[in-house]
């Protein structure tokens, strides 16, 4: 396969022909450029930050909002509406920018098979994003509670949290993967997954006259299931996360046929 730092043989045959070279290429973008520790610093700032500001605005009425139960809340409900939108901006180009520039024909043209170009797409941008976006921004989560003297969330539970609402990341990552693979520009990849994101609440409220039950099928529904992690209490449902466990895995699969469907 061909990089950017010269050739490189290609062991590997079949449908996953190529991925770990492309896994090393992806894997550049990140960690070969600013793009990690810029991520990193943005995103300290708007979650962390935003929430600290509100610890230091109440600090003088703790009564409002000092309680741990309020702030794990407020930290998921922030998670929850910021960073699926960080995602979608990260990744709107990752398969769109590929095949405008003429980058994916180039790369299909060696040893690299469109299941791998896929999923090395997909494998990468979701580590790195759970990594700065989330994983990093629990760690400074229980700093920050340390800094205002409250009580940090158990680490146990504070993870599993995280990793739920990683797993509601993924569920975006695919999305756009998908609809990266249908479109030729920009908008309907970001613009689509923003709709949805915006307006679950009124999907869910008009889908239930005709379809009982549709809330649960909603990716809102991981971020809530994720708080009541955090807090140790009592999941009402496990529905909604085999439900988005069989999007993630839908999305995929659509993604993946879709671009072998392409002509290079």
């Amino acid at each position: 396969m061909v990089y950017e730092y010269g050739f490189e043989a290609v062991k590997d045959l079949g449908w996953l022909s190529g991925l770990e070279n492309m896994l090393r290429q992806e894997n550049g973008r990140w960690w070969n450029t600013r793009k990690w520790l810029v991520q990193s610093i943005v995103w300290v700032l708007l979650l962390n930050g935003l929430h600290a500001l509100v610890l230091y605005l109440n600090n003088q009425n703790p009564a409002e909002f000092g309680s741990t139960f309020n702030s794990v809340t407020m930290f998921f409900a922030l998670m929850g509406g910021m960073t699926p939108f960080g995602l979608m901006i990260l990744t709107q180009g990752a398969i769109v920018e590929e095949k405008k520039s003429g980058t994916a024909e180039w790369v299909l043209s060696s040893p690299l098979s469109r299941e791998s170009f896929v999923l090395s797409k997909l494998i990468v941008n979701f580590l790195w994003i759970f990594g700065t976006l989330v994983l990093l921004q629990g760690v400074v989560y229980e700093l920050v509670l340390m800094a205002f003297g409250m009580g940090i969330v158990p680490v146990i539970s504070l993870t599993e949290g995280l990793v739920l609402h990683g797993f509601h990341l993924l569920y975006w990552l695919t999305l756009s993967l998908m609809l990266g693979s249908f479109f030729k520009g920009r908008g309907p990849v970001m613009g689509i997954p923003i709709l949805l994101l915006a307006f679950q609440d009124l999907i869910a409220q008009l889908g239930a006259l005709y379809i009982p039950g549709i809330e649960l099928v909603l990716p809102k529904r991981i971020e809530e299931i994720a708080t009541q992690i955090t807090l140790e209490g009592t999941i009402n449902s496990t529905i909604p996360i085999f439900a988005i466990g069989f999007q993630i895995i839908l999305f995929t699969t659509i993604a993946i046929w879709r671009f072998k469907q392409e002509e290079f």
